[in-house]
């Protein structure tokens, strides 16, 4: 059976009717909530001449995400118990019914948007009903992705959702930032009306989804909260990814939070001129993240999105410690754009591995107590600054020590990440987990076949040779250390800890002469090296395929050294590379490669090394779908 994740999708996502009930409902979810919130700002004050801006978005923040800290459990559960799609709906259709409430409540009243002192709390009530249903929402749309869209969609399925969200929240912000005025309540109740409409129609989309039902089998019966803390806590990979969200949505609650106070401690702004300002920041974060989603939606790697999340926390930490640090009005736009970028490509990496390593049965649960304890340290950080004295410079003063947190936690968590893996050292685990993301982003690679490559034991991978990138592309989708052949000439001692990491199999090689050891003895060499269990790659053609894709005339030392250590064979075909007489053109120039491993086999007892031959030849044939008529006869 061919591996689920790396079969291609017969349906794109832009094709994918439930996808697109899902992203265009988000949009919509997106454009309500940041009426809402700028709503919620103008109403308390948040926009005036005097105030504390900063505390006051704080304080926005922190009522509408304080609910989270029950009810994103509470969806979790929720998500792993009733249809999903229906959870979905009720919750727009909730919030949508809330905001018409609010409109209501303000019916009749005229003059400033500013709501007379010892109102604030309906506000914030509001918020906090509004962030209620967020709450649930939230986690049970995590755990429904999956459902929606194939394995290998799912990372390019989180960033468009992202990036939808996005952008819908900055379409909302920069209509809501030019029809909510400070001076008038009326622009106010426009803006709620406008999200409570978006909330409600947008919302009956969900109905018309279906996702896939679960084919799990052995699934526990058990379906409570405990079993879910119990199965982080015994995952380690669920346990350190949950830490990395707190570490990013806690410093993204700061920054964003910050970006007023940026504006009055470093540009000395207020009143219209702060929200003018306030209204291109805000939008560039967002542009940020767009443009961080794009970038993943491009480098469609799912599997090496460890590696991506630790490099984009380390650009977030520098950004951050930009913005915080540099007066400079257009450094202050390069670090919100930064932010955005990085910080969307850490959260959606982040995302796609939780998702795809909770089974469905618990995903539901698990998101919800991931989306909770972050929200445990956002409400916290939303608290402190809305109740801190000078709230502006103390948030500004804050984003010189998060910064550097963002950095450590990236620089740690790559170090430790490029260390681990399946090959036997540190140096050749950092070197397979880069190959990889080079192959999967870079050179699209596709794989086929991979279960048929053996966990152990003497291995003989034998494939096309078409480009230079072919012993990378093949040792991209092993787990295992392939051991390549190698002349003792070209084995510089520069770079000997590269040759300490990858052990190539060293053929005795005299450059000046240009001759090598004898035929047999190499075979012998390379059978020695076989039958210590090893996996060993060989081209039979032995030459590149510079100038057509024609399959030259197999040489026969692969089937010596087959029959001779008694392995097995696995025959390996490789498509979509470039075809170039460049080396360079081979590595840098970007393509759709596609590696396919056909079923491992032995030799049959008493077959001819020419039987062997022609019988590895049409194996690998077959894996190319073509006919032996339709390329180079050996003969």
């Amino acid at each position: 059976m061919p591996d689920a994740e790396h079969t291609s999708s017969k349906t794109p996502l832009w094709r994918n009717l439930s996808f697109t009930l899902m992203w265009t409902s988000t949009a919509a979810s997106g454009y309500g909530d940041r009426m809402i919130m700028l709503g919620a700002l103008a109403l308390l004050g948040g926009l005036a001449e005097n105030s504390d801006s900063s505390a006051i978005q704080a304080s926005t923040q922190f009522w509408f995400f304080l609910p989270y800290l029950v009810f994103n459990l509470l969806g979790g559960w929720l998500a792993d118990h009733l249809p999903r799609k229906w959870l979905l709906l009720g919750c727009d259709e909730s919030r949508g019914l809330i905001l018409m409430g609010s409109v209501i409540a303000l019916a009749g009243l005229t003059g400033s948007a500013q709501l007379p002192e010892g109102h604030a709390w309906k506000v914030w009530a509001t918020l906090a009903a509004i962030g209620t249903f967020a709450a649930i929402f939230n986690p049970t749309r995590n755990a429904i992705v999956p459902q929606i869209v194939k394995p290998n969609q799912l990372q390019s399925a989180n960033a468009v959702i992202l990036v939808i969200n996005v952008v819908a929240s900055m379409v909302g912000f920069l209509i809501g930032s030019r029809m909510i005025k400070p001076d008038s309540i009326g622009s106010v109740q426009l803006g709620l009306l406008m999200g409570a409409l978006f909330y409600i129609v947008s919302g009956l989309f969900f109905a018309f989804m279906k996702p896939a039902a679960s084919v799990e089998a052995d699934t526990p019966t058990n379906r409570s909260m405990r079993q879910a803390v119990r199965y982080a806590i015994a995952h380690r990979r669920v346990f350190v990814l949950i830490l990395v969200n707190v570490l990013v949505w806690a410093s993204a609650a700061a920054v964003s939070t910050g970006i007023l106070g940026v504006l009055r401690v470093h540009h000395g702004l207020s009143g219209e001129p702060l929200l003018k300002q306030f209204g291109i920041m805000f939008p560039l974060l967002g542009f940020g993240m767009l443009a961080g989603a794009v970038v993943i939606i491009l480098i469609q790697t799912r599997r090496e999105s460890t590696l991506v999340l630790t490099a984009a926390l380390i650009g977030a930490g520098i950004c951050t410690l930009v913005l915080g640090l540099v007066p400079v009005l257009w450094v202050a736009y390069a670090g919100c754009f930064g932010v955005g970028f990085f910080g969307n490509i850490a959260i959606i990496s982040a995302l796609t591995v939780l998702q795809s390593i909770c089974p469905n049965y618990i995903r539901g649960r698990i998101m919800g107590l991931n989306a909770m304890i972050n929200t445990i340290f956002s409400v916290i950080v939303y608290a402190a600054i809305w109740q801190m004295p000078n709230a502006d410079t103390s948030v500004v003063v804050s984003m010189s020590v998060i910064g550097p947190l963002l950095i450590l936690g990236g620089i740690i968590g790559m170090l430790r990440y490029l260390q681990s893996g399946p090959l036997p050292n540190r140096t050749a685990n950092a070197l397979w987990r880069v190959t990889r993301l080079f192959c999967f982003s870079w050179h699209r690679m596709r794989i086929h076949g991979k279960h048929h490559v053996p966990g152990d034991g003497p291995t003989l991978i034998v494939a096309n040779h078409t480009t230079a990138m072919d012993p990378f592309l093949i040792q991209s989708s092993c787990t295992r250390m392939v051991r390549w052949l190698m002349l003792t000439s070209y084995r510089m001692k520069i770079a000997q800890p590269l040759w300490n990491a990858i052990d190539p199999i060293c053929i005795e090689h005299d450059k000046k002469t240009d001759t090598a050891q004898s035929g047999m003895k190499q075979v012998r060499q390379i059978v020695a090296e076989l039958k210590k269990g090893d996996l060993v790659g060989v081209f039979p053609e032995g030459h590149l395929q510079y100038d057509n894709r024609e399959l030259k005339p197999f040489e026969d030392g692969a089937a010596v050294m087959a029959r001779l250590s008694k392995c097995q064979i696995v025959p390996c075909w490789i498509d979509g590379t470039v075809l170039s007489k460049s080396m360079l053109a081979h590595v840098l120039k970007p393509t759709h490669s596609t590696v396919t491993f056909g079923p491992p086999f032995t030799p049959e007892p008493g077959m001819s090394v020419e039987a062997l031959t022609e019988e590895i030849r049409r194996r690998i044939v077959a894996l190319s779908g073509s006919e032996e008529t339709t390329i180079e006869q050996t003969q």
